[in-house]
């Protein structure tokens, strides 16, 4: 064992051999991210997987402690990986630069022992949730404001654990809703209120994140927690999370879902799965899709072909203006659920716009991944940040 780790090797039931063998994935490398990463590389963890889409602002420089003014205009997963290489180069931290959904692929996923979510918004958490309950794999949610800091840990490795939706309040839904027209597309004029937030709350959070990612192991546990803390007034109070059985995230999942692979399209392991059952199953897309798209004046509108069978993500409330009359008179139809013929009727062998397909089979949860095949070029990851010879 490395001199520099000589102190840790002091301390009752710190095992730096363990740590060393961890492997986590980080969302978000801003003010909580840059400080969960920097107590996870002082403290000699093997691999941290470190996501991020956005680029370096000069107002993150108050509060993230890897990133400088040169990194301004940087993708900050690549500065933050570059400069925790510099704290110790044992660790390997591995910047993956773009939108999670798209990035973090299953398999990727099921390597790490836990999930840090350092994100500011509530669609990213509900998507992180979803892929840590089929993956079966412990999820820590952590946030702050100027004042306070909240870390969530769910230990979605043992059954019967809450997860993050357990508990999320309905205010977080009337919010998200605001977001998106009834038809499910992105507002054009909405805007996010920008949370203020400070180094010391950030550096509270990061460093109860990365304690809570490093103690799942230490024991089965199902019972997950809340840790609020005021920085100001110096409390911390601590809540444990059940998990409520009418959730609409995890009552599906008695278990982390049967995995499939598929190459990339519809492949055939659900079909055959629905001969074997000689029925037609429902399943479930991870994107809504456009199904419907047709101006009540104008029928059609001429750009329907570059919207129908496309994730509605994609779009924003702009499209239901139609293009011909220039009226907003166009109905756009968006759906997640299907039955297994629809898809094919629909696609037949065309890729399908999503990344997994959910489905209940005999009782389990079945989960056919889509981006598994596309793993390398999806993760647009940059090189190590650290030695060839890092374990």
């Amino acid at each position: 064992m490395s001199a520099r780790y000589h102190r840790h090797t002091l301390i009752d039931g710190f095992s730096q051999e363990r740590l060393a063998a961890t492997r986590l994935a980080v969302v978000g490398a801003g003010a909580i991210g840059n400080e969960a990463v920097k107590n996870l590389v002082l403290l000699g963890v093997g691999h941290i997987d470190l996501h991020d889409f956005d680029r370096a602002e000069i107002h993150n420089l108050t509060r993230s402690i890897f990133l400088r003014e040169s990194d301004v205009g940087t993708e900050k997963a690549v500065a933050v990986a570059q400069r925790a290489a510099e704290v110790d180069p044992n660790v390997t931290v591995t910047p993956l630069c773009g939108d999670v959904w798209d990035t973090l692929t299953l398999a990727r996923l099921e390597a790490c022992d836990a999930l840090v979510c350092c994100v500011d918004n509530f669609e990213t958490r509900l998507r992180l949730n979803q892929l840590c309950l089929i993956a079966g794999v412990d999820l820590i949610n952590a946030a702050i404001d100027s004042r306070h800091a909240t870390v969530e840990v769910f230990p979605l490795s043992q059954p019967g654990a809450a997860c993050y939706e357990c508990h999320l309040p309905e205010s977080a839904y009337a919010r998200m809703a605001r977001r998106y027209s009834c038809g499910g597309l992105r507002r054009l004029a909405w805007r996010e209120n920008i949370v203020p937030t400070t180094a010391i709350t950030a550096s509270m959070a990061g460093a109860l994140a990365a304690s809570a990612a490093l103690r799942l192991g230490e024991g089965p546990s199902a019972t997950g927690r809340r840790i609020f803390c005021d920085t100001r007034a110096g409390t911390t109070t601590v809540a444990a999370l059940a998990r409520r059985e009418t959730c609409v995230a995890c009552s599906a999942f008695s278990r982390p879902a049967l995995r499939l692979p598929a190459a990339n399209r519809w492949d055939s392991p659900l079909r055959d799965l629905a001969g074997a059952l000689d029925g037609d199953i429902a399943v479930r897309l991870s994107d809504p899709i456009i199904t419907g798209y047709r101006c009540a004046r104008c029928g059609p509108p001429p750009d329907a072909a570059q919207v129908m069978l496309v994730r509605a993500r994609d779009f924003d409330e702009r499209i239901a203006r139609c293009g011909a009359c220039g009226q907003p008179t166009v109905r756009v139809d968006i759906r997640d659920r299907f039955r297994l013929s629809e898809l094919m009727e629909l696609f037949g062998e065309r890729p399908l716009p999503a990344r997994h397909v959910l489905a209940h089979i005999g009782g389990d949860m079945v989960c056919i991944d889509l981006l598994a095949a596309g793993e390398a070029g999806d993760a647009r990851a940059a090189p190590p940040s650290t030695r060839e010879d890092a374990p």
